[in-house]
């Protein structure tokens, strides 16, 4: 057997376990089929994609980027291909979420000895353990059950990246892979702005524009993100005029995209970031962090009416409906006797509908925290930072271990700012739920973690583009 061979996540041959597991998934999905009347042809194909995937990306690393590419253009299919079972309609995303648990488990089974040595086992048990105890009294369960399901494949993707990054060029072709995962978004939104196609909000003047996803908002971190890496990107490797021109120019199509979305959460996380790293340890910045904000505030009065909506709190404003929904949510889970144990897992849109019907406008929580305190009461807002300071505590220790190392240093400090604007952010939007964010963090997470483990058996500063 070649290097190769023993060395890739899918050497079958060795692993009896692996084949069985492929036989019982088969077996369950013909049981399925013949109790719920639903064509055998669908878990075929389901077996039928994993062996392709396997046979297909023998390296981990063509696996993860391949995903993260996929994944980020699968939410706009969503309003024209999805497949119902039993009344259970499943969009291509949520198909791909069930492929990517299916070769988790697989991938868990193969490097199973890898597994102990993950640093984010604790992070993702915190949140995992809980929402498995909420199924005992879920008033919806199975909401309770997709987000357990959707939990699994973070924890999967950050373990994957964890065993597939193991040095600054896998790394480097990790940051490329979420630049390229970008195109399809950013030419769907460059069509719906041209066009005039996208979300109607009552306070913005021009359309919202949304890319592949499903919602601005959505977009927009998604957006600030790739302004995070890219500016991460530009710092470690991007070492000649013209990958520092081609970064720089990718930077600026990110950025304005974001601000065409007209999501004041995702602006608001782009100046803190950029002011962080500027009061940190680029000064520069903060000349063009000011300028900017005030010729868009001065020149675009979409953008001006933005920014006072923020001020003014009229009774239509979304600030106002947020406020609105968490105290009537709230006030009703009380009353209810879900203070302590709240009424399970990602139950929120649900509880959120029954007291306030859908004519008011979307049921998601727009606040981390208060979904989780709905959810899970007390202990469920405990468990919610438990897992945050989980998170932080793993960052802090690497960025400190790291300081001889400049790359890891630097990755990880930036990593410490963003998780922060993400967390700020979460105080008015969906960022848990926030699924293509999610992957962003946890895959750069994961292969950072590799990187530092590595760097600690083996010392990567020769190898370092800030050291030459």
């Amino acid at each position: 057997m070649t290097t190769l061979d023993r060395n890739s996540l899918f050497a079958f041959s060795r692993e009896p376990l692996l084949w069985l597991f492929l036989a019982a998934v088969l077996s369950f999905g013909s049981v399925l089929s013949l109790l719920f009347h639903i064509s055998l042809i669908l878990p075929l194909l389901l077996i039928g994609a994993i062996l392709m995937i396997l046979f297909l990306f023998r390296s981990p690393q063509s696996l993860l980027f391949s995903l993260i590419v996929v994944r980020m253009s699968l939410d706009y299919s969503a309003q024209f291909y999805t497949f119902t079972i039993q009344n259970i309609s499943l969009s291509l995303s949520q198909l791909l979420g069930v492929g990517i648990a299916l070769l988790g488990i697989m991938l868990l089974i193969l490097k199973r000895r890898s597994l102990a040595t993950f640093p984010l086992n604790t992070a993702f048990a915190i949140i995992f353990l809980w929402g498995i105890a909420t199924l005992s009294y879920s008033l919806y369960p199975k909401n309770s059950l997709q987000e357990l399901l959707r939990i699994f494949d973070l924890f999967v993707l950050g373990f994957l990246a964890f065993i597939a990054i193991k040095d600054q060029r896998s790394f480097q072709r990790l940051l490329l892979a979420f630049f390229a995962s970008s195109v399809l978004p950013i030419l769907f939104g460059l069509y719906q702005f041209i066009f005039g196609i996208g979300l109607q909000d009552e306070n913005v003047s021009v359309l919202r524009i949304f890319g592949t996803f499903s919602h601005p908002n959505v977009y927009s971190l998604y957006l600030f993100s790739l302004v995070v890496f890219g500016t991460l990107y530009l710092l470690l490797f991007a070492q000649k005029v013209r990958s520092q021109m081609l970064t720089l120019t990718l930077l600026g199509i990110f950025t304005v995209m974001l601000l065409l979305t007209f999501a004041r959460v995702a602006w608001v996380a782009l100046f803190l970031f950029v002011f962080l790293l500027a009061l940190f340890r680029f000064r520069l910045l903060l000349f063009p962090l000011i300028l900017i904000p005030f010729v868009l505030f001065v020149f675009s009065s979409s953008f001006q009416a933005r920014v006072n909506e923020s001020f003014t709190l009229d009774p239509d404003s979304s600030i106002v409906w947020r406020q609105t929904l968490w105290h009537d949510v709230t006030r009703y889970s009380i009353q209810e006797g879900h203070l302590i144990f709240g009424s399970g897992m990602d139950t929120f849109p649900k509880v959120s509908e029954s007291v306030r019907g859908t004519k008011n406008g979307p049921n998601d929580p727009h606040n981390d925290f208060v979904k989780f305190f709905i959810e899970g009461g007390i202990v469920g807002i405990i468990i919610f930072i438990a897992y945050l300071l989980s998170l932080l505590a793993l960052l802090i220790t690497h960025y400190r271990k790291n300081k001889k190392e400049m790359v890891l240093h630097l990755s990880f400090g930036v990593m410490i700012l963003f998780f922060f604007t993400l967390e700020l952010s979460s105080l008015t939007d969906n960022v848990f739920k926030n699924t293509p964010v999610q992957w962003i963090f946890f895959t750069v997470f994961g292969a950072l973690l590799s990187l530092s483990q590595k760097n600690h058996q083996e010392p990567l500063i020769k190898d370092s583009p800030l050291g030459q």
